[in-house]
């Protein structure tokens, strides 16, 4: 372990006695203390699963960093109890809030452990609040401490029994705001089960406000029940199995999803205007646009004329080039937050992030006066390195997507998407990596992200060496990606590169070890992984079905693997052994043109597909089983006849096309390597300006089939200024 422990001084961590398991339980825990001027006050807490914690009602924060199975990072905050307005003349009682969600289901976001809160408020280094079982708490409150104890009470305003947002995260939103504290109850808090607490160890979140530019259209709005035959079914969202935990239909409370299926909307005013406090009745709605893509949380400050419904819908594009086409299930999810209001003034903001450029407001009800909307950023903190002087508008525009799509995916762990997933997946991460270097010059994130795979002893559910394809997260269905660990080890030699820190390399020395043990028992009679198990992944491409018996690119990456974690860790055995393996694999699947995907079994012999993919040539030239040198005619294809415009201009249509992950990402570093500056300017320009001139993001593919904002798109910035 490397990460500094961190210890409270009283607060112990606590739950709902006898609930810490219950799935999707938010609890809201608030204590009143007395802040006087010119004293500095810190509040450390951390939890699981997720906090948001508040001052008064103002917003002070979210978290906390994630980390590994049985491990938590601690957040300091420092709430300004005065602000300017008060001036800190005199002392004042503040209260403070943190509401807290215990997930309790597995995904790939947060992970599967019991739920608890442990937080302390200083005054000077003196503890003046704490968390406390109720028996602690009694005695506090009596006199036998001058520390006052945080109460709780269920969070009854949000609904608990929902179907999950996504398969790869926890549980969707929706709010009912007619229960509120007084229906709820104070809860009996007991000591709950956590773990080791760690620092933080990277910078704070930025959590600025964005605005809307305009409204895009406005109209009616009907809905109806829809039948069950029409429903929406995702990866079993509201179907628990032994596999994947949530609450099964029949006790669900309410199923958003069903519901928003069952809404049609049909524009009456399609001229775009300029966002602003507007009135949006019963039966109708109205589509905002961001002007462009942000994570963060869903705020609303309204007035309900009388009881209403609120759906908030978001997308990343508009659907069909409709004005209204905000298709809250594009990417596979459940995009959108309900909140049922009764008449009154009401601050809404969700609980999780989401992001978005378009969101839909639907009313039902009483008309709902909607004074401001806008996103809460959970991000990476403000960068502050401009674009190269010497790019193009063109490329400037990529420049400051990369950087955005960097921000909203770094904020804690390097993440694919801060959507649908939030996950902190592998490969992704050794292109992000290099982006936190060449923007912030530190590597903190990514210490952080690759210190979480080492921390477990084990990993449940996943073969013993093996490491998941993306953590923190749960792998109950046994699903793991074999070249995802190999670019762990990958990774980690880059990170020494950049940073010298011995120490983590050091620590991570047996989980690579671990990882090479498991990958011997596929080692065929040619020195080459065989059949390898699970999810055998090369890129989102026709490469993804030519993954067996022999599959090059992965051995390809494995002899790298290899000669990585010999350099790291002074072994000559293994270095040889992957210099050997790629020279094998090179000599076996080059087919006199192309290098040749895979290899079937066929008894005692290795058959050639006879496939030959644009993405397994990147695998091959990247990882050096060729160079200009030994292959140059299909050196030259590469550099010249591939690129954003083959497909476009019919070039070898026998080469099926590469995607954006990896094998667009593989040509470009490639080519920056060779010194092709000049190819690599204008390529981006071809694969990636659309993309940030629709959401000001990277996407995920070449196509808007999928995410438009994924991390290892941050990488386009690195090339930028390497062309400085």
């Amino acid at each position: 372990m490397l990460s500094k422990r961190e210890k409270f001084l009283e607060a112990v961590p606590v739950w709902a006695e006898g609930r810490s398991l219950e799935m999707n339980l938010s609890l809201v825990f608030s204590v009143k203390a007395e802040f006087k001027p010119g004293k500095k006050y810190e509040l450390a807490l951390t939890a699981s699963s997720v906090y948001m914690a508040f001052i008064d009602g103002r917003f002070l924060s979210m978290g906390p960093a994630r980390c590994g199975h049985g491990f938590y990072r601690v957040d300091r905050l420092e709430p300004d109890p005065f602000g300017n307005a008060e001036g800190g003349n005199g002392p004042v009682y503040k209260e403070i809030e943190i509401v807290v969600a215990g997930y309790n289901v597995n995904s790939f976001a947060y992970l599967d452990m019991p739920a608890f809160l442990c937080a302390e408020l200083t005054e000077d280094g003196s503890v003046i609040a704490a968390t406390a079982p109720e028996s602690r708490a009694c005695c506090c409150a009596s006199g036998g401490s001058k520390t006052a104890p945080f109460s709780a009470r269920v969070y009854v305003e949000r609904i608990q029994k929902i179907q999950r947002y996504s398969f790869q995260r926890a549980f969707s939103e929706a709010y009912d705001l007619r229960r509120g504290a007084k229906d709820a109850g104070n809860v009996k808090l007991a000591v709950a089960e956590a773990g080791v607490f760690l620092e933080r160890g990277v910078p704070a979140a930025d959590h600025s406000i964005e605005r809307p530019v305009s409204v895009l259209c406005r109209g009616r709005a009907e809905r109806r029940t829809i039948k069950p035959e029409e429903r929406i079914v995702n990866r079993y969202i509201c179907d628990p199995r032994d596999t994947f935990k949530c609450y099964p239909l029949s006790e669900l409370e309410a199923c958003t999803a069903w519901e928003a299926q069952g809404i049609t909307t049909e524009p009456v005013s399609v001229d775009q205007v300029p966002f602003g406090p507007a009135v949006i009745g019963g039966g109708e709605f109205a589509v905002i646009d961001m002007g462009a893509e942000y994570t963060g949380m869903i705020g609303l400050e309204i007035d309900a004329e009388a009881e209403a419904e609120i759906y908030v819908m978001e997308s990343e594009l508009l659907t069909g080039g409709m004005p209204d086409g905000v298709d809250f299930h594009r990417l596979g999810d459940v995009d959108l937050v309900k909140w049922t209001v009764p008449a009154g003034a009401h601050s809404l903001l969700s609980f999780e992030p989401y992001s978005f450029r378009y969101a839909k407001i639907v009313v039902f009800g009483g008309a709902v006066d909607v004074r401001e909307f806008y996103v809460r950023r959970y991000s990476f903190k403000k960068i502050e390195k401009a674009a190269p002087e010497r790019l193009s508008p063109k490329l400037k525009r990529i420049y400051d997507a990369a950087v955005e799509t960097f921000r909203q995916n770094a904020v804690d762990i390097y993440m694919d998407c801060p959507s649908r997933e939030r996950a902190g997946w592998l490969c992704d991460s050794y292109f992000t990596s290099r982006t936190e270097k060449c923007l912030t010059g530190e590597s903190l994130v990514e210490r952080n992200f690759l210190e979480n795979f080492l921390l477990p002893d084990r990993f449940d559910f996943l073969p013993e060496g093996m490491l998941p394809m993306c953590y923190p997260s749960d792998h109950n269905d046994h699903m793991f990606i074999p070249s995802w660990a190999m670019f762990y080890v990958l990774e980690l030699k880059e990170y020494f590169d950049r940073t010298g820190d011995a120490e983590l390399v050091a620590f991570a020395r047996p989980k690579v070890y671990g990882l090479i043990d498991y990958f011997e028992r596929f080692i065929n009679e040619f020195g080459l992984l065989e059949k390898l198990e699970s999810w055998v992944f090369v890129e989102w491409s026709r490469a993804n079905q030519l993954v067996q018996d022999v599959n090059f690119p992965q051995n390809f990456v494995y002899s790298r693997m290899l000669i990585d974690a010999g350099k790291l860790y002074s072994d000559n055995g293994l270095i040889a052994r992957g210099e050997q393996m790629l020279r094998t694999a090179a000599a076996m699947s080059f087919t006199g043109r192309f290098f040749c995907d895979n290899a079937y079994r066929r008894g005692d012999r290795l058959v050639l597909s006879g496939e030959c993919t644009e993405c397994c040539q990147y695998y091959a030239f990247y990882f050096g089983a060729a160079d200009e040198q030994t292959h140059p005619e299909l050196f030259d294809i590469m550099v010249n006849e591939f690129g954003p415009d083959r497909q476009a201009r019919g070039a070898y249509p026998e080469v099926a096309p590469a995607n954006a992950f990896i094998g667009n990402y593989l040509r470009l570093d490639w080519l920056m390597r060779t010194g092709r500056k000049d190819k690599v300017l204008d390529n981006i320009e071809g694969y990636f300006y659309s993309m940030a001139e629709r959401t000001g993001t990277l996407w995920e593919l070449m196509q808007d089939v999928a995410s438009c904002n994924h991390g290892f798109a941050s990488h386009v910035a690195v090339w930028l200024c390497e062309n400085d």
